[in-house]
């Protein structure tokens, strides 16, 4: 008895004793329930953390405490409090509460999501937000976003009238949407596909492995035990998540290395190249490369991309279901915006503020992460008036702040018009909505999450009606997990609600104006065909069709979908659509322009980029260049005072100076002059028959009658200059021979003598040589001498543009010396207004049209072998979402060197891009720069008495002005001598 008695009493002290140390740990912390040793609250909590932590706050107040076995939990649930944290203390709680399995799958803390609060965590944030995340590359990788949510819409179509789960598919699509952009362009086919499913398998995998209570993070000093083989599982899953990642960089390491798949752009080739341009005092490795990829894989992908993005679109829509009206609002704007015989483009929506407004309120009532990632505190500090100590898990409610009653209306309620007036965002710095946290720690893939959530909405929304099966009712019961999810999954039966079925699948055209039988849209062409295809894209989207009689043409109006033409696909698109009348010019289609993409197009290239066109040839016959350019200023100044006609005059000059590189060393005098009278005449015949639209283009079983004569006409033309052709050829050729001649060098003579010299087995033909000199003569007057053209207009409309240009000129040139083209360099200004113009006035407004050698998709649109596909540079060049005041000529917008003519930038491409990239932009750039400062730096510039000046395009062959610039000259240079 008296054992027993001893017993209890020491039974009684312990328990005091423990009760004593479990009080003095919780002094100065917030308040809580009351903890038992060594498993703290554990037995108490509520597998729905976030509703359990709202019902804490209710009886503890807005910031209480928790103990999680031996860690100390901070629960945050006020807007004041989480500025404290996550505004006013943001340093201080700028780490992560790393769980185990986190940092065995971040390669020890290496992505952004765990890595500590540094100069390596920003290094990786850096590179994650500016290249990985940004808009630009979000661009350019949106063809492949596309293809895989048309893949999704296809599924849904194929399953009309019959219960899916949506979740669930777009979980798929989601997920195949990441993979895609992250080695979209390196891996391709079944391959793909293989790489997908076993993803797929991993994550799921994973996620079950995350969502699992470790023993090992609420006992750090167990964690190597493993007793629950939580990290033993996940480095298994880790290694198989490696081994796919080493053959992945393995391969796009060896496309890099041979120069193969430059154009197929994804994150895998974005991270690569950064790595091997990183800073050696903050080297992006190898392991922080694959951390960055499993952010989209493993915690950050659940948390940040697969799961996050399919969960709140299956919360949208079962929201969306139960509400017909918040059903019918969206469906009118997006017929309205989007129309009922189009499919929804990503470009759309910007223009959908409701849409917008849903996705607010969808992230206001089921943020995606209720109480966000937990905040650790790097030291011991203050919350609220109580301490919270160094290395605690603080959970912000965000679920519980986005529901409060003191801050929204009706706050259980779905009304998606509480966020029409804008007053809203999810940039962090309100905390009474912040669904994507706030401060350093803040979401790094807002931007995708956005895009993708929106787009994937309004596609499901506009392509189909929604109900559930007979006898089910809808529920939004949510269930707590890594991120909120729906208790019950929503299986909804999806009902197509566009006319037309191909809109519905990946497989349809693209879509466009309703045709009629055989003349297919050509009764409503509009002459100005770059603002009429503008126009159609503002209706059909930037991918749309024409049927030009039997032919179909495909518009691109996107510098996202050009990519997908002339980089990602550049070698099905390699091939031209050769007009009867270009083929005919050309010799058969025996230039550079014309040629069928092959190892012929690719040595005549050669022969134009390498030996015709080169910066040691352009050098070569820079005093032929020089001495036309002299005699057109020594005309304008002889016309002083009186109106000149500005684009007549420069094409004369410009097609001077081409038949001079072309053969001054080997006509002179009188002879040449007779020839380039010659030249005039039949250039300009020539245009104006191209500019012809011909019947036998369209109707290609007509082609044969050439009812309009247009070929006809062609070959008339043709002879006439074979004639002038052969009589100079001969004349070099006699030259040679006698060895006389040798130091007027001309291209005649490069191209004469490399055919001497070339291959057998791909020889230089006579043939190829005069139409290589035809592609000279009318592809490089016309547009060089329209585009000094609109410059000096849009000069003379600008004059403080005119004096900037004139005090540079006078700067680097001087008032008592003639512009070289040795100065051009030293123009920023100049080169500044010459992009400007470009820009503007690109020379060939919709590119010379391509021609698919396959069947494949663009956009996800089909697009046939054989189609004439557009590209309108004109409508990319003007588009508000890239250019500030498009319209409006700002040469300053480009002093910043930013763009450049290289064909790599689908916001600016007047050139082209891609294998068929114009072959003449050195001389073409050298030609429009050393005119246009010459022009400038001898003359000032009016107009005549009472005349205005006007800038209205007249689209053709190439862009020119509707009405010719007539201006009249005042020489501003004081020695008469300077313009002789």
């Amino acid at each position: 008895m008296g054992l027993n008695i001893e017993f209890f009493s020491s039974a009684k002290k312990m328990k005091a004793l423990l009760w004593c140390f479990i009080s003095n740990s919780n002094k100065g912390l917030p308040p809580g329930p009351k903890a038992l040793p060594l498993i703290g609250n554990l037995h108490s909590l509520d597998p729905q953390l976030h509703t359990y932590f709202a019902s804490l706050s209710q009886t503890y107040g807005p910031i209480c405490r928790l103990w999680l076995g031996k860690k100390l939990g901070i629960i945050i649930t006020s807007p004041a409090l989480a500025r404290e944290v996550l505004k006013d203390k943001d340093t201080i709680f700028a780490n992560r509460d790393v769980p185990a399995a986190g940092s065995e799958f971040s390669y020890g803390g290496n992505n952004i999501l765990w890595s500590p609060y540094g100069p390596k965590w920003r290094m990786l944030r850096k590179v994650c937000v500016r290249d990985m995340l940004s808009c630009s590359t979000l661009d350019s990788v949106y063809a492949l976003r596309q293809r895989e949510l048309r893949q999704s819409i296809n599924y849904f179509y194929s399953q009309k009238g019959l219960p899916v789960n949506v979740g669930e598919q777009m979980f798929l699509t989601v997920l195949n949407v990441i993979t895609s952009m992250l080695w979209g362009g390196t891996v391709k086919g079944e391959e793909r596909d293989s790489l997908g499913a076993e993803f797929r398998h991993v994550v799921t995998e994973m996620s079950a492995l995350c969502s699992i209570p470790n023993l090992s993070d609420y006992y750090p000093g167990l964690a190597r035990f493993d007793f629950q083989g939580v990290t033993k599982k996940m480095k298994v899953l880790v290694k198989r998540f490696d081994k796919i990642f080493d053959s992945m960089i393995d391969q796009r390491q060896k496309l890099d290395r041979n120069g193969v798949g430059q154009e197929s752009k994804d994150f895998l080739q974005v991270l690569l190249k950064l790595k091997d341009e990183s800073d050696a005092k903050m080297p992006l490795t190898m392991i922080e490369l694959k951390a960055l990829l499993m952010k989209y894989y493993g915690q950050d992908m659940i948390i940040g991309g697969t799961d996050s993005t399919s969960n709140t679109i299956e919360f949208a829509m079962a929201e969306i279901m139960i509400k017909p009206d918040v059903l019918r609002k969206l469906q009118q704007e997006l017929e309205a915006v989007v129309g009922k015989d189009n499919i929804v483009d990503e470009s759309h929506v910007k223009q959908l503020p409701y849409l917008y407004a849903v996705m607010k309120e969808v992230l206001r009532i089921h943020p995606t992460a209720p109480v966000l990632v937990p905040h650790c505190p790097s030291e011991t500090c203050t919350v609220g008036g109580y301490t919270v100590p160094k290395g605690s898990c603080i959970f912000i409610n965000v679920w519980a702040i986005h529901r409060d009653p003191s801050i929204w209306k009706n706050p259980t309620e779905f009304r998606p018009k509480r966020f029409l007036d804008n007053k809203w965002d999810y940039s962090g710095n309100d905390f009474n909505y912040f669904p994507f946290g706030s401060g350093r720690r803040i979401c790094a893939g807002i931007a995708m999450a956005e895009r993708m959530f929106m787009y994937s909405l309004a596609s499901l929304i506009h392509s189909f009606d929604w109900k559930l099966p007979e006898g089910e009712t809808l529920e939004v019961t949510e269930k707590f997990g890594i991120i909120m999810k729906k208790k019950m999954p929503l299986v909804a039966i999806p009902t197509p609600r566009l006319s037309n079925p191909k809109l519905n699948s990946n497989e349809g055209l693209p879509p466009g104006p309703k045709s009629l039988p055989l003349i297919g849209n050509l009764h409503s062409l509009d002459p100005e065909l770059h603002t009429y295809f503008a126009s159609l894209s503002q209706t059909y989207g930037p991918i749309c069709r024409l049927w030009f009689g039997k032919k179909l043409g495909i518009i691109i109006t996107s510098p996202a979908l050009a990519h997908e033409v002339l980089k990602d696909q550049d070698t099905i698109f390699a091939n031209r659509d050769v007009p009867a009348a270009a083929r005919e010019i050309s010799y058969g289609c025996n230039d550079i322009l014309w040629n069928s993409y092959g190892p012929k197009w690719r040595m005549l290239r050669k022969v134009c980029v390498r030996d015709m066109l080169s910066c040691s040839t352009l050098d070569s016959v820079y005093a032929l260049r020089r001495r036309e350019l002299r005699q057109s200023i020594n005309y304008f100044y002889s016309q002083k005072g009186l109106p000149v006609n500005v684009g007549e005059q420069m094409f004369l000059t410009v097609l001077n100076v081409i038949t001079s590189m072309l053969w001054g060393g080997t006509v002179k005098g009188e002879e040449r002059a007779s020839l380039g009278s010659e030249f005039r005449y039949v250039v300009s015949e020539m245009a104006a028959l191209c500019s012809i639209p011909n019947l036998s283009d369209f109707y290609l079983g007509l082609a044969w009658f050439d009812f309009q004569g247009v070929t006809k006409n062609m070959k008339v033309l043709l002879k006439r200059f074979e004639k002038i052709f052969d009589s100079i050829i001969d004349e070099r050729k006699k030259l040679d021979r006698n060895s006389v001649g040798q130091e007027s060098k001309d291209f005649l003579q490069v191209l004469l003598k490399l055919k001497d010299e070339a291959d057998a087995k791909m020889p230089v033909t006579m043939t190829e040589i005069k139409a290589l000199l035809m592609d000279m003569i009318v592809g490089g007057t016309d547009s060089t001498s329209n585009a000094i053209e609109f410059a000096m207009a849009e000069i003379m409309i600008k004059p403080d543009v005119l004096r900037k240009l004139q005090q540079e000129l006078d700067t680097v040139v001087g008032k008592d010396n003639i512009v070289e083209e040795s100065h051009i360099k030293q123009l920023p200004y100049l080169y500044a207004v010459i992009k400007e113009i470009l820009r503007l006035h690109p020379p060939a407004p919709l590119l010379a049209p391509h021609s698919p050698s396959e069947t494949c998709t663009v956009g996800g649109y089909i697009v046939p072998k054989g189609s004439c596909v557009f590209i309108n540079v004109w409508a990319i060049h003007r588009d508000p979402s890239i250019w500030e005041n498009p319209t409006e000529f700002s040469p300053e917008r480009f002093l910043d060197n930013k763009h450049d003519c290289s064909g790599n930038d689908f916001n600016y491409f007047p050139f082209g891009s891609g294998r068929r990239m114009c072959a003449g932009i050195a001389m073409a750039e050298r030609m429009f720069m050393y005119s246009v400062a010459s022009l400038i730096h001898y003359f000032d510039w009016k107009l005549p008495e009472g005349e205005t000046l006007d800038l209205t395009e007249k689209f053709g062959i190439v862009l020119k002005k509707k009405m010719p610039l007539v201006a009249i000259p005042t020489p501003r240079l004081s020695n008469p001598i300077l313009y002789e």
